[in-house]
Protein backbone atom coordinates (compact mmCIF):
# COMPACT_ATOMS: atom_id res chain seq x y z
CA UNK A 1 0.00 0.00 0.00
CA UNK A 2 2.92 2.36 0.54
CA UNK A 3 4.34 1.92 -2.95
CA UNK A 4 3.96 4.95 -5.23
CA UNK A 5 2.73 4.62 -8.80
CA UNK A 6 3.84 7.17 -11.39
CA UNK A 7 1.96 9.74 -13.39
CA UNK A 8 2.70 9.98 -17.12
CA UNK A 9 3.27 13.61 -18.01
CA UNK A 10 4.08 15.37 -21.28
CA UNK A 11 6.26 18.44 -21.58
CA UNK A 12 7.00 20.62 -24.61
CA UNK A 13 10.70 21.30 -25.14
CA UNK A 14 11.89 24.77 -26.14
CA UNK A 15 12.11 23.69 -29.79
CA UNK A 16 8.55 22.34 -29.82
CA UNK A 17 9.31 18.62 -29.42
CA UNK A 18 6.84 16.88 -27.10
CA UNK A 19 8.66 14.97 -24.36
CA UNK A 20 7.31 12.38 -21.93
CA UNK A 21 8.27 11.23 -18.46
CA UNK A 22 7.09 9.38 -15.37
CA UNK A 23 6.62 11.41 -12.21
CA UNK A 24 6.52 9.69 -8.82
CA UNK A 25 5.23 11.95 -6.03
CA UNK A 26 5.77 11.06 -2.34
CA UNK A 27 2.60 10.86 -0.31
CA UNK A 28 1.58 13.69 2.01
CA UNK A 29 3.00 11.99 5.12
CA UNK A 30 6.39 11.36 3.53
CA UNK A 31 6.84 14.96 2.37
CA UNK A 32 5.15 16.53 5.39
CA UNK A 33 2.68 18.36 3.17
CA UNK A 34 5.51 20.38 1.63
CA UNK A 35 6.81 20.43 -1.96
CA UNK A 36 9.24 17.56 -2.48
CA UNK A 37 12.76 17.80 -3.86
CA UNK A 38 13.23 15.72 -6.98
CA UNK A 39 15.70 13.22 -8.42
CA UNK A 40 15.84 12.86 -12.20
CA UNK A 41 16.51 9.16 -12.88
CA UNK A 42 17.78 9.00 -16.48
CA UNK A 43 17.68 5.69 -18.34
CA UNK A 44 20.63 4.26 -20.25
CA UNK A 45 20.72 3.25 -23.86
CA UNK A 46 20.04 5.79 -25.24
CA UNK A 47 17.66 3.50 -27.14
CA UNK A 48 15.63 2.50 -24.10
CA UNK A 49 12.54 3.71 -22.27
CA UNK A 50 11.64 4.40 -18.66
CA UNK A 51 8.49 2.47 -17.80
CA UNK A 52 6.53 1.95 -14.60
CA UNK A 53 8.44 -0.82 -12.85
CA UNK A 54 9.37 -1.89 -9.34
CA UNK A 55 12.58 -0.13 -8.34
CA UNK A 56 13.37 -0.49 -4.63
CA UNK A 57 16.03 2.24 -4.60
CA UNK A 58 13.59 4.76 -6.04
CA UNK A 59 10.75 3.66 -3.75
CA UNK A 60 13.09 4.21 -0.82
CA UNK A 61 13.64 7.81 -1.87
CA UNK A 62 9.89 8.33 -2.23
CA UNK A 63 9.33 7.02 1.27
CA UNK A 64 11.86 9.57 2.52
CA UNK A 65 9.95 12.42 0.86
CA UNK A 66 11.98 12.78 -2.37
CA UNK A 67 10.11 12.78 -5.67
CA UNK A 68 11.47 10.79 -8.63
CA UNK A 69 11.14 11.82 -12.26
CA UNK A 70 12.11 9.41 -15.02
CA UNK A 71 12.46 11.38 -18.27
CA UNK A 72 12.09 9.86 -21.71
CA UNK A 73 14.09 12.47 -23.56
CA UNK A 74 14.22 12.53 -27.36
CA UNK A 75 15.99 9.42 -28.57
CA UNK A 76 14.04 7.14 -26.22
CA UNK A 77 12.20 4.16 -27.66
CA UNK A 78 8.45 3.60 -27.59
CA UNK A 79 7.35 6.89 -29.16
CA UNK A 80 7.83 6.15 -32.86
CA UNK A 81 10.75 6.04 -35.27
CA UNK A 82 11.06 9.79 -35.67
CA UNK A 83 11.36 10.36 -31.91
CA UNK A 84 14.06 7.70 -31.48
CA UNK A 85 16.24 9.38 -34.13
CA UNK A 86 15.97 12.94 -32.78
CA UNK A 87 19.18 12.63 -30.75
CA UNK A 88 21.30 10.98 -33.45
CA UNK A 89 24.74 12.29 -34.32
CA UNK A 90 24.87 16.12 -34.32
CA UNK A 91 21.64 16.26 -32.28
CA UNK A 92 23.14 14.52 -29.24
CA UNK A 93 23.16 17.65 -27.11
CA UNK A 94 19.49 18.37 -27.82
CA UNK A 95 18.57 15.41 -25.60
CA UNK A 96 20.80 16.77 -22.84
CA UNK A 97 18.97 20.10 -23.07
CA UNK A 98 15.68 18.22 -22.68
CA UNK A 99 16.57 17.53 -19.04
CA UNK A 100 16.76 21.26 -18.35
CA UNK A 101 13.46 21.94 -20.14
CA UNK A 102 11.76 19.20 -18.14
CA UNK A 103 13.13 20.53 -14.87
CA UNK A 104 11.87 24.00 -15.78
CA UNK A 105 8.40 22.56 -16.49
CA UNK A 106 8.26 20.89 -13.08
CA UNK A 107 8.52 24.31 -11.45
CA UNK A 108 4.83 24.72 -12.23
CA UNK A 109 3.88 21.66 -10.16
CA UNK A 110 3.11 22.79 -6.57
CA UNK A 111 4.01 19.33 -5.26
CA UNK A 112 7.60 19.66 -6.53
CA UNK A 113 10.41 21.88 -5.26
CA UNK A 114 12.37 22.14 -8.50
CA UNK A 115 14.90 24.34 -6.70
CA UNK A 116 16.17 21.19 -4.98
CA UNK A 117 16.97 18.76 -7.79
CA UNK A 118 19.55 16.07 -8.47
CA UNK A 119 20.17 14.01 -11.61
CA UNK A 120 21.35 10.40 -11.63
CA UNK A 121 21.88 7.67 -14.20
CA UNK A 122 24.03 4.72 -15.22
CA UNK A 123 26.02 3.97 -18.38
CA UNK A 124 24.52 6.26 -21.06
CA UNK A 125 22.42 7.75 -18.25
CA UNK A 126 25.71 8.48 -16.49
CA UNK A 127 26.84 10.34 -19.60
CA UNK A 128 23.66 12.42 -19.42
CA UNK A 129 24.51 13.32 -15.82
CA UNK A 130 28.05 14.36 -16.74
CA UNK A 131 26.86 16.27 -19.80
CA UNK A 132 23.99 18.24 -18.25
CA UNK A 133 26.04 19.25 -15.20
CA UNK A 134 28.84 20.50 -17.47
CA UNK A 135 26.69 22.19 -20.12
CA UNK A 136 24.09 23.70 -17.78
CA UNK A 137 25.78 24.54 -14.47
CA UNK A 138 23.38 25.77 -11.83
CA UNK A 139 20.34 23.84 -13.03
CA UNK A 140 20.83 20.77 -10.83
CA UNK A 141 22.16 20.76 -7.27
CA UNK A 142 23.95 17.41 -7.43
CA UNK A 143 24.63 14.43 -9.65
CA UNK A 144 25.06 10.67 -9.38
CA UNK A 145 26.90 9.03 -12.29
CA UNK A 146 27.22 5.26 -12.33
CA UNK A 147 29.84 3.89 -14.79
CA UNK A 148 28.95 6.72 -17.13
CA UNK A 149 30.49 7.68 -20.45
CA UNK A 150 32.83 10.65 -20.11
CA UNK A 151 34.94 10.31 -23.26
CA UNK A 152 33.00 9.37 -26.40
CA UNK A 153 36.15 8.90 -28.46
CA UNK A 154 37.38 6.15 -26.15
CA UNK A 155 33.93 4.64 -25.58
CA UNK A 156 33.21 4.33 -29.30
CA UNK A 157 36.67 2.98 -30.07
CA UNK A 158 36.55 0.14 -27.51
CA UNK A 159 32.97 -0.94 -28.32
CA UNK A 160 32.40 -4.51 -29.43
CA UNK A 161 31.91 -5.17 -33.18
CA UNK A 162 28.16 -5.57 -32.66
CA UNK A 163 27.91 -2.27 -30.80
CA UNK A 164 30.08 -0.47 -33.34
CA UNK A 165 27.61 -1.41 -36.08
CA UNK A 166 24.73 0.28 -34.26
CA UNK A 167 26.95 3.07 -32.91
CA UNK A 168 27.69 4.27 -36.46
CA UNK A 169 23.98 5.00 -36.90
CA UNK A 170 23.51 6.54 -33.47
CA UNK A 171 26.76 8.49 -33.11
CA UNK A 172 28.54 8.50 -36.47
CA UNK A 173 31.70 6.64 -37.47
CA UNK A 174 34.45 7.45 -34.96
CA UNK A 175 37.09 6.49 -37.55
CA UNK A 176 36.08 9.58 -39.54
CA UNK A 177 37.87 12.74 -38.49
CA UNK A 178 34.68 14.85 -38.42
CA UNK A 179 33.16 12.65 -35.71
CA UNK A 180 36.40 12.33 -33.81
CA UNK A 181 36.60 16.13 -33.72
CA UNK A 182 32.94 16.44 -32.72
CA UNK A 183 33.23 14.04 -29.78
CA UNK A 184 36.61 15.36 -28.74
CA UNK A 185 34.98 18.75 -28.30
CA UNK A 186 31.68 17.55 -26.85
CA UNK A 187 32.74 14.83 -24.41
CA UNK A 188 32.20 15.62 -20.71
CA UNK A 189 35.78 14.59 -19.87
CA UNK A 190 36.92 17.81 -21.58
CA UNK A 191 34.21 19.93 -19.96
CA UNK A 192 34.50 18.59 -16.42
CA UNK A 193 35.96 21.86 -15.16
CA UNK A 194 32.54 23.45 -15.74
CA UNK A 195 30.84 21.18 -13.17
CA UNK A 196 30.38 23.07 -9.92
CA UNK A 197 28.07 20.85 -7.83
CA UNK A 198 28.76 17.68 -5.80
CA UNK A 199 28.76 14.42 -7.74
CA UNK A 200 28.81 10.81 -6.57
CA UNK A 201 30.75 8.68 -9.05
CA UNK A 202 30.97 4.88 -9.14
CA UNK A 203 32.57 2.38 -11.48
CA UNK A 204 33.42 -1.30 -11.66
CA UNK A 205 37.11 -2.03 -12.16
CA UNK A 206 36.33 -4.87 -14.59
CA UNK A 207 33.98 -2.82 -16.80
CA UNK A 208 34.46 -4.00 -20.42
CA UNK A 209 32.20 -1.32 -21.95
CA UNK A 210 33.41 1.92 -20.39
CA UNK A 211 36.95 2.25 -19.07
CA UNK A 212 37.12 3.21 -15.39
CA UNK A 213 39.80 5.71 -16.41
CA UNK A 214 37.07 7.99 -17.74
CA UNK A 215 35.43 8.22 -14.32
CA UNK A 216 38.78 8.64 -12.59
CA UNK A 217 39.55 11.69 -14.75
CA UNK A 218 36.16 13.23 -13.94
CA UNK A 219 36.73 12.70 -10.20
CA UNK A 220 40.27 14.09 -10.33
CA UNK A 221 39.19 17.19 -12.28
CA UNK A 222 36.35 18.05 -9.91
CA UNK A 223 38.53 17.55 -6.85
CA UNK A 224 41.29 19.72 -8.29
CA UNK A 225 38.68 22.48 -8.71
CA UNK A 226 37.51 22.13 -5.12
CA UNK A 227 34.22 20.44 -6.07
CA UNK A 228 33.07 17.48 -4.02
CA UNK A 229 33.40 14.24 -6.02
CA UNK A 230 32.74 11.08 -4.01
CA UNK A 231 34.04 7.95 -5.72
CA UNK A 232 32.98 4.34 -5.17
CA UNK A 233 35.38 1.97 -6.93
CA UNK A 234 34.13 -1.64 -6.93
CA UNK A 235 36.93 -4.15 -7.66
CA UNK A 236 34.78 -7.23 -8.46
CA UNK A 237 32.17 -5.68 -10.77
CA UNK A 238 31.96 -4.82 -14.45
CA UNK A 239 29.30 -2.75 -16.22
CA UNK A 240 26.74 -2.67 -13.41
CA UNK A 241 26.37 -4.26 -10.00
CA UNK A 242 25.63 -8.00 -10.06
CA UNK A 243 26.50 -9.10 -6.52
CA UNK A 244 23.86 -8.52 -3.85
CA UNK A 245 26.42 -7.36 -1.28
CA UNK A 246 27.69 -4.72 -3.72
CA UNK A 247 24.15 -3.60 -4.51
CA UNK A 248 23.30 -3.19 -0.84
CA UNK A 249 26.54 -1.34 -0.16
CA UNK A 250 26.20 0.97 -3.15
CA UNK A 251 22.54 1.92 -2.91
CA UNK A 252 22.86 2.75 0.78
CA UNK A 253 25.68 5.11 -0.08
CA UNK A 254 23.72 6.64 -2.96
CA UNK A 255 20.67 7.19 -0.75
CA UNK A 256 22.85 8.80 1.89
CA UNK A 257 24.38 11.14 -0.67
CA UNK A 258 21.02 12.17 -2.16
CA UNK A 259 19.45 12.75 1.24
CA UNK A 260 22.39 14.90 2.26
CA UNK A 261 22.17 16.93 -0.94
CA UNK A 262 18.38 17.36 -1.05
CA UNK A 263 17.20 17.03 2.56
CA UNK A 264 20.27 18.18 4.43
CA UNK A 265 20.43 14.95 6.39
CA UNK A 266 21.87 11.45 6.36
CA UNK A 267 20.39 7.97 6.48
CA UNK A 268 20.37 6.34 9.89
Amino acid sequence: DRLIRPESIRITARDGVELQGLLYIPDEDSRGGEPAPVVFDVHGGPTAQSMATWDPAMQYLLDRGIAVFQPNVRGSTGFGRTYVTLDDRENRLDSVRDLVDMLDALEDDPRIDAGRAAVRGGSYGGYMVNAVLAAYPGEFDAGVSLFGVADWVTALEVASPALKASDRIEYGDITEQRWRDFYTENSPIRQADQINVPVLYSHGVMDPRIDIYETEVMVETLRENGVRADFIRIPDEGHGWRRLDNQLFYFRREAQFLEEMLLGGEVE
